[in-house]
């Protein structure tokens, strides 16, 4: 195993106003209090794009073509090329921060996760060029870590850049973090066992293009899911999971075979909600107990398209509110949000539930459609691909 150590931080350059630990991870800024990093990177956002640099002469460059086994033990910024089929890259830094710089990197790790960050003051990781990491179908543990993705991380997580990064994950999940977690750039084509992209705390995406095919959920936070850009394409048995979902803006496709956006009491002693004011949803459901928006608590809709396609699209168990936007449900607009759990919805093919008609019950006079089918539009279904 080759450990790579190096005598000081090496500087991260930021464009404008952007915080400087933002780059290295999300890790709140010595400026701005006890501000949370989801906040810091929103306040920043609203000024600038991110724009991070890095100089390129005092980085280290790692080609794991020759070195497969890589830790990284202290702080700087790593350019890692190269290519081979059962490597990894380690982290474990103490609390310094570290930039990993994916240049056209193609690593499989055989047993285990390709990065895994097991300490640092925060982690950032800049895309450039065409990256693939995936697992050989197995995770090994031999440690009290329960490693069970390809990018796996204790600590705060930052993703940006201009390239692409594919994931294969066919024994667990895609991405990992059990810290806060910001996505402000790049394109990513996950395909995961389990979850696609996992985090323990707060998610906040910025941008990017997502294509997840995910055979549990395309993407899960035991917290706060805060998008306010990016394109997503989501094939999964639930699309976004978490206890707080807000969603600002973005284009969002989803087809689901369970719920397509569920928020559920995933951290205690906080709000379940789901909170929409902006954005192009569309969401098309299996057949079978689904919802398009499952909300254990409340659902607020102030902006944005929602389109939903389903035998049951609304279920919430607090109150709604609709003050903007425009709602679609199985082909019909309404001013409303319909709750299937008190039989107050939308039939498929548009208009109101009948008296004596049940949600996922067709109207008097129609067909069923068979079950176990998808409706019309003929959505994937979620799992791992073959």
């Amino acid at each position: 195993m080759k450990n790579i150590k190096i005598n000081k931080l090496i500087p991260i350059v930021m464009a404008g106003s952007l915080l400087l630990t933002l780059a290295a991870g999300c890790a709140a800024s010595e400026t701005n209090g006890s501000e949370s990093a989801a906040e810091a990177v929103l306040s920043a956002a609203d000024d600038n794009d991110p724009d991070i640099t890095y100089d390129r002469e005092d980085s280290q460059v790692i080609d794991i073509s020759e070195e497969t086994d890589v830790t990284i033990s202290e702080g700087g910024t790593f350019i890692i090329s190269g290519e081979t089929s059962d490597g990894s890259i380690t982290v474990d830094a103490g609390d310094e921060e570290v930039q990993l710089v994916l240049r056209d990197v193609s690593l499989t790790c055989s047993d285990s996760s390709a990065i895994t960050v097991l300490s640092s003051g925060g982690v950032s990781v800049i895309l450039e060029g065409n990256n693939y990491l995936a697992n050989g179908g197995q995770f090994v543990n031999d440690s009290e870590e329960a490693i069970d993705a390809v990018v796996y991380s204790k600590d705060d997580l930052t993703v940006s850049g201009e390239g692409s990064l594919e994931i294969s994950s066919p024994a667990g999940h895609g991405i990992v973090c059990k810290d806060e977690m910001v996505i402000t750039g790049g394109t990513y084509v996950i395909e995961a066992l389990e979850d696609g992209i996992n985090t323990n705390d707060a998610l906040l995406i910025t941008d990017g293009i997502f294509e997840i095919n995910a055979g549990d959920d395309a993407i899960h936070t035991d917290g706060i899911i805060s998008i306010t850009g990016g394109t997503f394409d989501i094939t999964a048995a639930e699309g976004l999971e978490g206890t707080e979902i807000v969603i600002d803006g973005g284009e969002i496709t989803i087809a689901a075979t369970d719920d397509g956006i569920n928020a559920a009491q995933k951290t205690d002693n906080v709000a379940v909600y789901v909170e929409i004011n902006g954005g192009n949803i569309t969401i098309t459901m299996g057949q079978g107990d689904t919802d398009g928006i499952d909300s254990n608590g409340d659902i607020t809709i102030t902006g944005g398209t929602i389109d939903i396609t389903g035998m049951s699209t609304i279920d919430y168990d607090g109150t709604a509110t609709f003050t903007g936007g425009t709602l679609i449900v199985n082909g019909s607009q309404t001013d409303t949000i319909p709750n299937q759990e008190t039989g107050d919805g939308m039939a498929p093919g548009g208009g109101t539930l009948g008296e004596g008609e049940k949600p996922g019950e067709p109207p008097a006079g129609e067909v069923p459609v068979a079950q176990g089918q998808p409706p019309a539009g003929d959505p994937p279904q979620g799992g791992f691909p073959g």
